[in-house]
């Protein structure tokens, strides 16, 4: 690709209408200094100097994308906790639309904390529950989703493998958006089986690839047409 064609595809960008449905999260980054060893355990102290928070997961595919288009909304699952309400704030303040998301009082809206010490992660401390939406939410979804498909460019489905993107939930969005004429693209979990048959694009990534597609992962050796182990996993994932 030269930069004209890269300069064109970013410049037509600009006005599409993309909808990113999946796990939502919320990155939360503790910063702090290490000035000593806890005498109760052999670890280190962080003194707390600073937070910051930013929207993850499928959200920060979105937050990606207002990068390069103004039409950008998500879909996915918030609690109606601190974390939920700070990254409705975040999306709203990138101009994201959250409209269609789901609030359930029930979920807790899944946080992933990171503790930096002088630019070093000392520790990750996941919050989350793994849970699909209900019957009745994953109707009311796609009920939204099919409404807006009219005024929608791209469907991408972004799942981390938290839960919600059920097969059910796939399916009748997917086929919705086939009918409607819309790309609809996929970044698939190999640790979580969902049919993803019909779509325009699925997006591995190359141990993602072969996980999937039963056979044991070998590192790249040639260019992507001569790598015979990647073409035989390709055609396994194509039929």
């Amino acid at each position: 690709m030269n930069t004209r064609r890269l300069k064109d595809i970013f410049a037509r960008a600009r006005t599409k209408r993309i909808l990113v449905i999946g796990d939502l999260m919320l990155d939360e980054f503790v910063w702090g200094k290490v000035g000593r060893i806890s005498p109760e355990a052999p670890v280190p102290v962080v003194e707390v100097t600073g937070e910051s928070f930013y929207p993850g997961g499928a959200a920060n595919v979105a937050r990606n994308l207002r990068e390069f288009t103004g039409h950008v909304a998500v879909v996915g699952m918030f609690g109606s906790d601190r974390g939920g309400r700070q990254l409705r704030d975040l999306l709203a303040e990138q101009k994201i639309e959250t409209r269609s998301a789901v609030e359930d009082p029930a979920f807790p809206t899944i946080v992933k904390t990171r503790i930096i010490a002088r630019n070093q992660q000392v520790v990750r401390v996941d919050r989350e529950q793994l849970r699909s939406p209900s019957p009745a939410q994953v109707s009311r979804i796609v009920r939204q989703v099919r409404r807006r498909l009219a005024r929608t460019d791209a469907v991408i489905f972004e799942d981390y493998g938290k839960g919600f993107l059920t097969d059910d939930l796939v399916c009748q969005i997917s086929e919705a958006a086939r009918e409607a004429g819309k790309i609809v693209t996929a970044d698939p979990n190999p640790h979580h089986s969902v049919d993803w048959k019909g779509l325009t694009v699925v997006k591995p990534n190359r141990n993602e690839a072969f996980l999937a597609a039963g056979l044991p992962s070998s590192d790249p050796g040639q260019t992507p047409p001569d790598d015979k182990s990647l073409l035989k996993a390709g055609q396994i994932l194509l039929k």
